[in-house]
């Protein structure tokens, strides 16, 4: 019998996100000065995209910045031989460039992707258009990455004025500088962090980067390089309540974000946030936020 043949496709992935920012604030932006060398154009996320594929050499007339969350793929930029992009890595591709891609079959990518443009945008780009390593999850400070991509993400989701597409913009002029000088931003971080709190960090860092996931705090533990006990203990007192409430409330808080900004269902969110079934979800949710989830989305949904 023939194998059937896997399904290669460009989009609709279970979770996915994206929004496409309306022409009309795009003309704004290209007058504005404080962001006319650099807007976003589009924002997504694709996770754990399986089959995202293509290989017909397109031409982008935005910039693009794609980075790996989880997973891995392939990238060929122009003449280029393929590169295969790894979790915590980023590639930068310039306006023209033909390129294709693809999810690696057996352990597909997790991507944030933003297009871009303005009159920097071809230099913000230069040299980068290879996946380069943003540094490991110990050092990178991986959950302010992550949070500054779900803020721009935020704001553009209703993005309708030009004041959200200033204010996401800007935000993207930081996200850049985390990536493009690595070196500078772990140095500037390190130096306004206690040493005490160095491998809490480290643990909250490992939970946003796996906030849709299951932890064991065993495994979180050894993460760290402490046992239960020890981790428990420390993580207690430098953050006032016990890691695995505190993964809950990360878990609760985006899933706040999901009712105000997707047409999600509840039981949807609470599957993808991995809390496996509706009813955990609900008890959780109405512990740590007061309301229900339903009474919080109808209290709080953007564009109602």
């Amino acid at each position: 019998m023939a194998t059937k043949p896997k399904l290669k496709k460009k989009s609709g992935f279970a979770g996915e996100r994206f929004t496409i920012v309306p022409s009309e604030v795009i003309k704004a932006a290209t007058a504005d000065p404080r962001i006319s060398d650099l807007y976003i154009t589009a924002i997504g996320y694709f996770p754990q995209a399986q089959y995202h594929h293509n290989n017909s050499r397109e031409s982008i007339s935005s910039c693009v910045l794609i980075f790996c969350k989880e997973g891995k793929g392939w990238i060929k930029v122009g003449d280029k031989q393929k590169s295969q992009i790894e979790a915590n890595q980023y590639i930068l591709i310039q306006s023209g460039e033909e390129y294709s891609y693809g999810a690696d079959d057996k352990d597909p990518w997790t991507i944030y992707w933003i297009y871009f443009d303005g009159t920097k945008a071809q230099l913000m780009c230069k040299d980068l258009n290879k996946p380069q390593k943003a540094a490991s999850i110990v050092d990178s400070h991986a959950i302010y990455r992550i949070e500054l991509f779900e803020e721009i993400y935020f704001m553009l989701g209703d993005g309708r004025d030009i004041e959200r597409m200033t204010y996401a913009s800007l935000c993207f002029h930081h996200l850049l500088a985390t990536l493009t000088f690595t070196n500078l931003y772990l140095l500037a971080t390190t130096k306004r962090r206690k040493p005490a709190d160095n491998f809490v960090h480290v643990a909250i860092s490992y939970m946003s980067e796996h906030i849709e996931s299951t932890l064991s705090m065993n495994d979180l533990a050894t993460k760290c390089g402490y046992s239960r006990s020890h981790f428990t203990h420390t993580f207690t007192k430098e953050m006032g309540m016990p890691p695995k409430e505190y993964f809950q409330k990360m878990k609760i808080n985006r899933a706040c974000l999901l009712l105000k900004n997707t047409n999600e269902s509840i039981i949807e969110i609470a599957m993808r946030m991995g809390f496996g079934e509706g009813q955990y979800f609900s008890r959780t949710f109405k512990k740590i936020k007061g309301v229900t989830a339903t009474q919080y989305r109808r209290q709080n949904k953007i564009n109602k």
